[in-house]
């Protein structure tokens, strides 16, 4: 499918960050670009079966650590809210005590890294439940003891939507917002992280990995349907940058 996205060269120049729309899709229909693939970071295989979308998914496995992406690029600009997802199939049938850890992180405004957003999925030793959790940290082991905090219980296997929502809190500061949505689009889990020194317009920048940091699980995870997504700017921040009039006429188009 194309995709139209106006681009302007000032606003390229905020480290390569798009007006709007779907800056990043990889469905693994065609190959693994975007993705790490081999020596400390595992493997990314295609696997043609039953996935989220289309025909084709990746099975990731871990060598000292699972694979990651910088999605289009690392950014080090805030430039307004913007959306990362992952497709994950999550099976109740794992063993007690596998589990993984996904994490997407934020960059500070010099392009270094800020800080970790992480899901922790993991079927849980004590109730044999298959919990799914949120924090900012990871001991690079599943976490045992999610039911004690903000979590939520996997009644089926299937295909899962794992979001990061990266947005002002109304305060100026960053917040995210990391959702679990189940295979009919139904928001099933949701753990908003806030750190009130994270301010916008002085210290948070942009997107910076999506990273499996830990992938205890047999035979690896399959994961689909990886995107980023950039929210379009309001029309009086694209005027203020002087870019409306600037995007008539320029295009660039995308395939996905």
């Amino acid at each position: 499918m194309k995709k139209s996205i106006c681009l302007c060269a000032a606003l390229c120049a905020l480290s390569g960050t798009a007006v709007a729309g779907e800056v990043f899709n990889q469905g693994f229909e065609s190959d693994t670009a975007g993705w790490s693939d081999g020596g400390s970071y595992g493997t990314v295989t295609r696997v043609m079966g039953a996935a989220a979308s289309g025909s084709y998914y990746a099975n990731i496995t871990q060598s000292d650590y699972g694979s990651y992406t910088f999605f289009d690029g690392s950014r080090d600009t805030w430039s307004g809210p913007y959306k990362a997802s992952a497709a994950i199939y999550l099976d109740t049938g794992w063993a007690d005590g596998e589990g993984f850890d996904y994490s997407v992180a934020s960059n500070d405004s010099s392009g270094n890294h800020l800080q970790d957003f992480i899901f922790h999925v993991t079927k849980d030793s004590s109730t044999g439940d298959l919990l799914v959790g949120g924090s900012n940290n990871t001991d690079f082991d599943p976490q045992e003891g999610l039911e004690s905090g903000n979590h939520a219980v996997i009644g089926a296997s299937g295909w899962y939507t794992f979001e990061h929502s990266f947005y002002d809190n109304g305060d100026g500061t960053l917040a995210v917002a990391m959702n679990l949505y189940n295979s009919s689009g139904t928001l099933i889990f949701t753990e908003i992280r806030n750190t009130p020194a994270n301010i916008l317009a002085t210290v948070v920048g942009g997107n910076r990995y999506g990273w499996f940091t830990n992938i205890d699980i047999g035979g690896g995870i399959n994961v689909d349907d990886v995107t980023l997504t950039v929210v379009p700017l309001p029309p009086a921040v694209l005027a203020s940058l002087g870019l409306l009039a600037g995007c008539a006429g320029v295009r660039q188009y995308r395939r996905r």
